[in-house]
């Protein structure tokens, strides 16, 4: 690793901290050892930086807090927020939301903090209390695209396409370089049908930043659905590069390769989605799906079970296993589920 010091205090901290496996111990200690070897919190910032280019982004939350700790004033907030972000990357949502409210504490005007909090509790499910954090700050701040984009992004959740549309103009108009609003309003568009603006959204995206997660993944599912899986396999497997344990990234792609006759790239990263998250629910009936069309109907049926005891109404497995049942013999049992799945989409 390259380092801006050639102390080598600062070498022993950071393989301590990425030999802790509990991440508040790691930050005590970070905290504890930066006081008694004299480390500045600005130096402890700088780390956060060096962890990044290294992809050593728990380490680079450990250093966050720690200098969240040890500081004050704007270096205090700073170093929270950049914690809370961190930790939306680590996939650990409620540490990230209560970093943002601590540099919240600290600045109850702070933008970055309000539209991430904000977007933050889209994220958890919590769209009542997300709906008042946004709005509340584009009170504060009405011409910040962030808080725009992450407002027109829990706008478009529930279906309320124009006024999420009029929120992803407006922080474009404001910012036209401003990637995330062009990558969700080209998700927007894209679920609309109006491809030809989604394709430009998702392009200038990417231009913009051709490293950015989200963009590629939502470019590959365009492609997906466009029937280009060639194309879209790159931008999954760049989506992946960035972010490997990306659940939602690793299930899309097995499906598009399950779709594609695939089996054991497909298998791969059902398995892997499977290892992040044994409880989701998509994944299991997705991966059922493959078993069932290349003949392991045993195995699929395992999955299928597994599925609707987690989620006895979901339609997607309750028709996949009973085309399963039909394929075995179990016609009526079949005609069962079927039933179920039929009156839960008139319901919905």
């Amino acid at each position: 690793m390259e380092m801006e010091s050639s102390d080598a205090s600062i070498s022993t901290l950071i393989a301590c901290v990425a030999s802790n496996d509990d991440l508040e111990s790691a930050i005590d200690f970070a905290v504890d050892f930066a006081a008694r070897y004299s480390i500045i919190p600005k130096t402890l910032f700088e780390l956060t930086s060096i962890c990044e280019k290294e992809e050593m982004f728990r380490e680079k939350y450990v250093f966050a807090r720690a200098c969240a700790a040890s500081s004050d004033g704007k270096l205090r907030e700073d170093a929270y927020l950049l914690a809370g972000d961190t930790a939306l990357f680590l996939k650990q949502k409620d540490r990230a939301l209560q970093d943002y409210l601590t540099a919240l504490s600290l600045n109850p005007e702070n933008p970055e903090a309000l539209s991430r909090q904000g977007f933050t509790l889209t994220e958890l499910e919590r769209p009542e209390e997300a709906l008042r954090v946004l709005e509340k700050a584009l009170v504060r701040h009405p011409f910040h695209p962030d808080t725009l984009c992450n407002y027109g992004y829990l706008l478009s959740r529930p279906g309320h396409f124009a006024e999420a549309e009029r929120a992803f103009r407006k922080a474009l108009v404001l910012d036209p370089m401003h990637v995330n609003t062009h990558c969700r309003y080209g998700t927007l568009l894209s679920e609309l049908g109006k491809n030809t603006g989604a394709l430009y959204h998702y392009k200038r995206a990417l231009e913009l930043d051709p490293m950015h997660a989200e963009s590629n993944y939502r470019y590959a599912l365009f492609l997906t659905r466009a029937k280009n899986p060639i194309d879209a396999e790159v931008h999954y497997l760049t989506a992946l590069m960035l972010d490997p344990q990306n659940l939602p990234v690793h299930r899309s792609y097995a499906q598009m390769l399950s779709d594609c006759g695939h089996l054991d790239g497909a298998r791969k990263h059902f398995t892997y989605a499977l290892d992040l998250d044994p409880e989701d629910v998509e994944t299991l009936t997705g991966y059922a799906l493959l078993l069932t069309n290349f003949g392991h109907r045993h195995a699929a049926e395992v999955q299928y079970k597994k599925a609707l005891d987690l989620d006895p109404n979901n339609i997607r497995a309750l028709h996949g296993y009973a085309y399963l049942l039909k394929e075995r013999g179990f016609e009526g049992r079949a005609e069962e589920m079927n039933r179920r799945a039929s009156a839960l989409e008139v319901d919905s």
